[in-house]
């Protein structure tokens, strides 16, 4: 899915684009929502802002569940979720928003185990030091 950045949002990408030497644009944000959706810490807010014509970005199919639920319970559209999060990020406010993230649980039934005590066994005298040495075969 392609999406529009706003113009401030895609100069910054474009700076951290550069920085990273990556070669698209999309490659830069799909890596921005990564950092986003598992709490990664870039620290990139520092980077330059470099202007560009390109503001249109392909998402990975990976970011477009989470970004479509992110953006429905704001109700804003998938592009305005993509602006927001990482113009969120970038200024540094990482604390202010949360992401859902899909996890897939699996219930499985709790199965009953009864613990029995082990019993004391008669202790096997073990050498040691020089008896072990001893017993050592090289």
């Amino acid at each position: 899915m392609q999406v529009r950045l706003a113009a401030l949002v895609a100069a910054k990408v474009e700076g951290i684009r550069q920085s990273l030497d990556y070669s698209k644009l999309s490659d830069t944000v799909n890596l921005l929502l990564d950092a986003i959706k598992y709490k990664w810490d870039l620290k990139l807010s520092d980077l330059s802002q470099i202007e560009t014509n390109e503001t249109r970005v392909r998402l990975d199919k990976r970011h477009l569940d989470w970004l479509s639920q992110y953006g429905s319970q704001r109700g804003i559209n998938i592009a305005s979720a993509t602006n927001l999060l990482i113009s969120e990020y970038l200024a540094g406010n990482v604390s202010s928003f949360q992401t859902p993230v899909y996890k897939s649980v699996i219930q499985q039934p709790q199965i009953q185990t009864e613990i029995t005590p082990i019993e004391q066994t008669q202790a096997i005298e073990k050498p040691k030091g020089q008896a072990l040495m001893r017993s050592l075969k090289l």
